[in-house]
């Protein structure tokens, strides 16, 4: 089902506190791409850090909402860290993932 022809979805995040928003912004939006073109891994960098983000397309739970799962490892100044996301779409899209009747 899609509303006005448009897929949209929740995303959830775990991130570094070190990343700025804007970088945050980012590493969400790769993961959206990916989810939606169905890559597997795909490396990122920016002025705060550089590394990897990938999925082993697990579905995953928080609270009442699923998703796919997407994971992030990043080198930043700071040292090594990592960070999680769940894709949540709410249309149906390729995965068959859950929908909104809105």
């Amino acid at each position: 089902m899609e509303h006005k022809g448009i897929r949209w979805g929740y995303v959830f995040l775990r991130a570094p506190g070190v990343l700025s928003g804007e970088d945050r912004e980012k590493l969400m939006t790769t993961a959206v791409e990916m989810y939606l073109s169905g890559e597997e891994e795909r490396d990122v960098d920016s002025v705060g850090f550089q590394g990897r983000v990938y999925t082993e397309r697990r579905f995953e739970m928080l609270g009442e909402f699923g998703g796919q799962r997407f994971d992030v490892e990043l080198e930043t100044a700071q040292g090594r860290d990592t960070g999680t996301f769940l894709v949540n779409e709410q249309t149906t899209g390729f995965s068959g993932g859950g929908f909104s009747r809105n």
